[in-house]
């Protein structure tokens, strides 16, 4: 490696996978410095972005059981991820790796994944009067954590939304933080809001004046969808004083210009809106519905037209063979589903791809029998202190 020139070596490391890098760190001195430099953290990360493979791609699942060790002992415990490798081949119906991964601090009581970007993952203690106690960015690849410092908060107010992205405009990460009052007769009308956003240069947190400005909006969604620069939630708009009926909305939040807005949902061809989960589907925002009667799973895609017009689009609609409980969790981009489902009858869980060419499922060497929750992750060396620490 001494024979090639400094650009050479830069490029052909740049385009290795995130594990290989953290493990080069012990080389030399030398490539210690190249491979935590801001610059060089940024080229990797272009490049995992860029990548056609999906192979810098990862599942990270944390097992939620009902009864966690805190529930009994009160005392700390160690909570486990596990992080799943399925993206090295073409084809799915290889087998994958499971990679046990250690959250770096113990907790008292349960963890909930609450957003992922560019490796980082926003990870929260759970809290059941509140909503969260701490807030912590966590890199499963470099194995650093950040614990973010309390933002302000006022009595009886309760968390109601979250979500975590990149702003790209200003290199800066942010957390939304979407905090409510309401009164004791009527748990869901929101008497007053907050909105705060924390900036991972600056370190802290400020409050968005004038908070959601789109009336009584009940929060459906706690965890936002990230989908190029802004993030997602369902909610409702519900006015109590003309005691009109819910009407099913998506709130959205630009990172760079850091406002709302609102977009609606599709519609069946009677008209009838179509109410489910958001999910991102090959970097457009999906939505997911679960029919009552079939369990079939229908997904909708939103797209923009050449006049940059957006509209719903019907995507695909997996038959219910996979599962009674079905989710997607990642879109391939050979089009290939991911899903996590449950068993009811066998009392597991498991992961399932689905090929909508063919109607196929395929199940993975997988299976976690607590119940999960599932996020998508990139391998990259980004510091939870900032882009390279």
């Amino acid at each position: 490696m001494s024979d090639l020139s400094d650009e050479i070596m830069v490029e052909i490391l740049a385009r290795l996978p995130a594990k290989s890098l953290v493990r080069f760190n012990l080389v030399c001195k030398q490539w210690r410095s190249l491979i935590s430099h801001p610059h060089f953290v940024r080229k990797h990360l272009h490049h995992v972005l860029l990548d056609q493979s999906n192979n810098h791609n990862k599942l990270i699942i944390h097992p939620t059981p009902l009864f966690p060790p805190s529930f009994i002992s009160c005392r700390p415990f160690t909570v486990n991820f596990y992080s799943i490798d399925y993206f090295y081949e073409e084809s799915l119906n290889s087998s994958t790796s499971t990679t046990k991964r250690q959250f770096p601090l113990q907790t008292p009581r349960g963890l909930r994944i609450l957003g992922s970007c560019n490796g980082l993952l926003l990870v929260g203690y759970y809290n059941s009067k509140y909503g969260y106690d701490a807030l912590v960015l966590w890199n499963p690849s470099l194995r650093e954590y950040n614990t973010l410092p309390e933002c302000s908060s006022i009595s009886g107010f309760k968390i109601r939304m979250l979500g975590f992205g990149y702003d790209s405009a200003l290199d800066d990460y942010k957390v939304v933080r979407v905090t409510t009052n309401s009164t004791y007769d009527e748990p869901m009308r929101i008497v007053e809001q907050r909105v705060e956003i924390y900036s991972l240069k600056a370190n802290s947190w400020k409050t968005i004046q004038g908070g959601i400005p789109y009336g009584n909006v009940c929060i459906e969604q706690l965890r936002g969808t990230l989908v190029s620069g802004s993030i997602y939630w369902v909610v409702t708009d519900a006015d109590y004083e003309e005691e009109q009926e819910f009407n099913n909305l998506i709130l959205a939040f630009d990172l760079i210009d850091e406002k709302f807005r609102l977009v609606g949902v599709p519609r069946h061809d009677d008209r009838e809106p179509v109410s489910g989960s958001l999910v991102e589907v090959r970097g457009c925002l999906g939505l997911y519905q679960t029919q009552p009667e079939s369990r079939d799973v229908e997904i909708w895609m939103l797209k923009k037209n050449e006049n940059k017009n957006e509209y719903w689009t019907k995507l695909m609609i997996i038959p219910k063979d996979c599962g009674m409980y079905s989710r997607p969790a990642f879109f391939m981009k050979n089009n290939e589903v991911l899903m996590s489902t449950a068993m009811c009858k066998e009392d597991k869980i498991l992961l399932v791809v689905y090929n909508p060419v063919n109607m196929t499922f395929c199940n993975l060497p997988c299976v976690i029998t607590d119940w999960w929750e599932e996020i998508i992750y990139v391998e990259t060396l980004v510091s939870p202190h900032g882009i390279g620490g």
